[in-house]
């Protein structure tokens, strides 16, 4: 399919462990970091905004309440931040690969994308120990998880395929995307309620399709209700639209890599 064989699941797998492990070669701890990391984060942004800064999301009772929402927004993102990061940087990085193996070079960004899904993995442990530690147990609409995920990294896959290719020809991409991933943070209602917006900004935000992610997974997790579908439906169909294309465009110029790396 699209020209991926079975095969290939076995060689995506692999690059994605070597991704793992070459990111944190020579450190005590090793591939611990890629746990240690989110679960840093998600406990520091626990402590911060549900016990120090003691933000109250409208309606809600305690302060635990924001930081659960928070988490359950932020988690993913961080997820978003590792996988496209490593997927922009996935080609230029792997010079040796390019230039002296014949593999198939556009598994290098996908595999590279499943790196921010141990983020991801280990965000949805940590919050639903904390909603058991809330008393509140999972309830069957977690069943839609797994599909929220999936959308997800498809779509992040898509994104790294465009991306990893242009930084091979463009490198300030590289340069340029923390901040405007920083930026399209900021433009996700992920610490705010999407009500603080102005109305224009809410009708423009409701298309964005990481904003329509975030509350998927606050939906399944934290209100117990259905993924809004449409929204999803919509998401998945940008990210098949993009993920086909991308890898059309990065067949048709991976010849020239070896000449720009």
């Amino acid at each position: 399919m699209l020209g991926l064989a079975i095969e290939d699941v076995r060689l995506t797998f692999n690059l994605f462990a070597m991704n793992i492990r070459d990111r944190y070669l020579g450190s005590s701890l090793g591939s611990a970091w890629a746990v240690a990391n989110p679960l840093f984060m998600l406990a520091l942004y626990t402590f911060l905004f549900g016990y120090v800064i003691k933000v109250r999301l409208p309606g809600a009772e305690t302060t635990f309440a924001y930081a659960l929402w928070l988490i359950s927004g932020y988690g993913p993102w961080i997820g978003t931040v590792e996988s496209l990061s490593a997927s922009t940087s996935s080609v230029v990085g792997a010079t040796g690969i390019v230039k002296n193996l014949a593999i198939k070079t556009e598994l290098l960004p996908i595999a590279a994308t499943f790196v921010g899904l141990v983020s991801v993995s280990v965000c949805l442990i940590f919050l639903n120990l904390l909603l058991l530690a809330d008393g509140r147990l999972p309830g069957i609409h977690t069943l839609w998880l797994p599909v929220v995920v999936v959308v997800h990294f498809l779509l992040l896959a898509a994104l790294g395929l465009w991306l990893s290719a242009i930084n091979v020809f463009a490198r300030d991409l590289g340069q340029a995307l923390p901040n405007l991933l920083t930026i399209a943070m900021f433009s996700t209602p992920i610490f705010y309620p999407i009500d603080n917006l102005p109305e224009l900004f809410q009708r423009i935000t409701r298309v964005n399709p990481f904003y329509i992610l975030v509350e998927s997974y606050r939906s399944v997790i934290l209100t117990q209700a259905m993924p809004p579908l449409g929204g999803l439906a919509y998401v998945l169909a940008l990210a098949i639209v993009a993920f086909v294309s991308g890898l059309f465009m990065f067949r048709r110029v991976k010849g020239q890599f070896s000449s720009m790396l």
